[in-house]
């Protein structure tokens, strides 16, 4: 069982170029607000385990395909992650902003490459394990081909939490959780 990270995919421009971005990625059978990783990336057909007969991947399989070859393999190379988008919709889109999960690991470059796809808006993109206040967190600006703001964060950082807690916890900081003055962070609290 995977963490799922929670993303977060903000697209600055006009109504009718965010409305034109949310087309293009928009999963086909959920609709607008929706994100799939093979409008952005296609996975080609001729890899193992891209039709609907086959369910699962072994290791024999990876080991007569190679891994690259197979559905989970290319997707962590291509995507960045090993299974498309899900979680969605999400009941805190917005006209401008989408919600979505992922396993094990954010997409920033995946998203940088929607930023190259259309290249007269910026795009925020932020992610956050549900394991609050891990590393496997951050925050990007993408334009055109520009990263114009990088943040990753450190354990147990004070940015991390908060980033989780605004992703994970929809905007929440979770009763379990005290902010501690002298470490300048967040620190977990045993309950009753």
């Amino acid at each position: 069982m995977p963490n799922h990270i929670t993303n977060k995919v903000k697209v600055i421009g006009t109504d009718e170029q965010i409305q034109e971005v949310f087309e293009f990625i928009k999963n086909d059978t959920l609709g607008i607000g929706t994100i799939d990783f093979n409008k952005i990336t296609p996975m080609p057909k001729w890899v193992y385990g891209n039709s609907p007969g086959i369910v699962g991947i072994s290791f024999d399989d990876e080991k007569l395909w190679g891994v690259e070859n197979t559905v989970l393999g290319w997707s962590r190379k291509h995507w960045g992650t090993k299974w498309n988008a899900y979680g969605q919709p999400d009941d805190r889109n917005s006209k401008d902003t989408i919600f979505f999960e992922t396993a094990w690991n954010g997409i920033p470059n995946l998203i940088q490459k929607l930023a190259w796809i259309f290249s007269m808006v910026k795009i925020e993109y932020s992610f956050a394990d549900e394991d609050t206040g891990s590393s496997n967190c951050g925050f990007y600006c993408f334009e055109y081909d520009k990263i114009n703001e990088q943040r990753e964060y450190e354990l147990c950082s004070k940015e991390a939490y908060e980033l989780a807690f605004e992703l994970v916890h929809n905007g929440e900081m979770p009763d379990w959780y005290i902010f501690n003055p002298e470490t300048n962070t967040y620190e977990h609290v045993e309950g009753d």
